[in-house]
């Protein structure tokens, strides 16, 4: 199927080229001046991370130990006894909250299955319309179907709502 090859429809407006939205400055070449200041950035922020999480681990183990380890503090131990219990109601009534939206969302799947029929007409109108939108954009099917190379030009593809266009032309939607 020879041809011109389309311009590019209206609707796109800008072009943009991937270098220049992948830009990586922590790993490009040059910049070793930014690299080592943010490399440094992030061994503090690291260390200010994992900090609270060893704190808080060593004190929760030692917590009934005779010694109480290097940090024991009673209110402390308050707070995360009542924080786990706000987090696991949380979760109790996260996942019941979507449990219950699941099985309404499936009864209601149902209900629409069981109205919506199988209209075997309307099916082969509507099959008859893409056939001929396919080949009349793409050529007719025994030049597109079980090739191993398809070459697509740029721009050529279905736009978003031509199929359903088409549908409505002909009063089959």
């Amino acid at each position: 199927m020879e041809g011109t090859q389309p311009g590019r429809p209206a609707y796109i407006v800008n072009t943009v080229d991937e270098n220049e939205v992948t830009v990586d400055w922590f790993f490009g070449p040059g910049h070793h001046g930014k690299t080592a200041v943010q490399g440094a950035l992030i061994v503090v922020g690291w260390f200010f991370d994992i900090l609270p999480i060893v704190i808080t681990v060593h004190a929760i183990t030692y917590r009934y130990h005779e010694t109480r380890g290097w940090w024991s503090y009673e209110e402390g131990f308050l707070m995360w006894d009542i924080t786990l219990l706000i987090l696991a109601v949380l979760v109790i009534v996260f996942i019941v909250g979507f449990l219950l939206l699941h099985y309404r969302n499936r009864a209601i799947a149902r209900q629409r299955l069981a109205m919506a029929g199988y209209h075997e007409e309307h099916l082969a109108q509507r099959l008859e319309v893409a056939q001929a939108l396919y080949a009349r954009k793409f050529g007719p099917a025994d030049l597109r179907l079980h090739q191993n190379k398809i070459r697509i030009e740029p721009y050529s593809d279905l736009e978003t709502y031509e199929l359903r266009d088409q549908y409505r032309a002909y009063g089959v939607e």
